[in-house]
């Protein structure tokens, strides 16, 4: 069963919201969608890898995506994690395209005659087996053994091995060989190392200190709030911005007319500046007429809130879009 559910990055999602909000002309637009293209890349390849995960019997593997874990004054991430009551096996995706040639120190990637080198996958999973033994160690979870995987999602890649590399022939498949490299695993491990209380307890511990990344994506590319596109996106045509008039929103390029076009606008907002907000923030994101208009909407949204009067703050509620 999936103990931790796969769900797009935050990371995603503000750069998604960035793209948005950034003008064509602006310095760092480039930057911005060359990261974006990296960035649904690697979603794709775990929505992959979670379709394989999903065939296992439910019963039989406890599975996290995506989880974030700290060590010291640092964090290590695994892309997937599943244990049963005998092991515990990490995976590492990716979704790499051109022809691939993984080497003990490299992995080479071409593309249209275009070279890029990135360090070994397998070298980067290890490492994260190791930590997340310390995991373990440091919240006094059953120790159990763990191996680790790297998975190539994108099936029209080409992957090509260098010849000797034992290791990378043991640990490295396609995704359509996913479940039967992972039944080989089981055949190496035949005795219960847990029972359902300690299965409960590791449950517990990964989700209680899962750590989402939470990045200032403006700062990432230093860009001032006041540099972004303002205003509300219409849902049919995308024009933006906008207009609010008679408690409802109209489009001057389709003239569709919307109640709630600004939840999705304010999503943005939480996404790229912070998560919470005043009626006068409101008025400007959104460019709205009036205070009035403002406080009218934070009426019927129903934010939780602190402050009284003009010093009101209204917080994201925990699930928002």
């Amino acid at each position: 069963m999936f103990e931790k559910d796969l769900f797009k990055p935050i990371l995603l999602a503000q750069h998604e919201a960035l793209e948005r909000r950034t003008a064509k002309n602006h310095p760092s637009r480039q930057d911005i969608e060359e990261k974006l293209t990296n960035l649904r890349s690697g979603y794709r390849g775990e929505k992959s890898l979670h379709y394989y995960l999903s065939l296992l019997p439910p019963k039989r593997y406890h599975i996290f995506h995506d989880i974030r874990l700290q060590h010291g004054d640092s964090y290590f991430q695994i892309d997937a994690f599943l244990h049963t009551e005998k092991s515990g096996l990490i995976i590492d995706s990716k979704n790499y395209s051109g022809s691939l040639l993984l080497e003990r120190h490299q992995l080479t990637q071409e593309v249209n005659e275009n070279k890029r080198v990135y360090s070994n996958p397998l070298s980067q999973v290890a490492r994260h087996k190791i930590l997340l033994n310390y995991f373990f160690e440091k919240n006094q979870l059953p120790i159990i053994p763990l191996d680790h995987l790297v998975c190539f999602t994108n099936s029209k890649a080409t992957l090509h091995i260098t010849p000797g590399y034992m290791e990378a022939e043991k640990k490295v498949c396609r995704a359509e060989n996913l479940l039967m490299k992972i039944a080989e695993y089981e055949k190496f491990f035949k005795k219960d190392c847990l029972d359902p209380k300690q299965m409960g307890k590791i449950k517990k511990q990964i989700l209680n200190k899962q750590t989402p990344l939470q990045s200032d994506v403006l700062q990432m590319y230093n860009i001032c709030p006041r540099e972004l596109i303002l205003g509300v996106l219409c849902p049919k045509c995308l024009h933006l911005p906008m207009h609010y008039k008679g408690r409802k929103w109209r489009c001057p390029g389709c003239n569709a007319i919307s109640i709630d076009a600004h939840l999705f606008a304010l999503n943005d907002f939480f996404l790229l500046i912070k998560p919470c907000i005043t009626i006068a923030e409101l008025c400007w994101f959104l460019q709205l007429p009036s205070p009035r208009a403002a406080a009218y909407l934070f009426s019927i949204l129903n934010f939780p809130h602190s402050g009284t009067n003009k010093g009101r703050i209204y917080h994201q509620p925990k699930t928002f879009l």
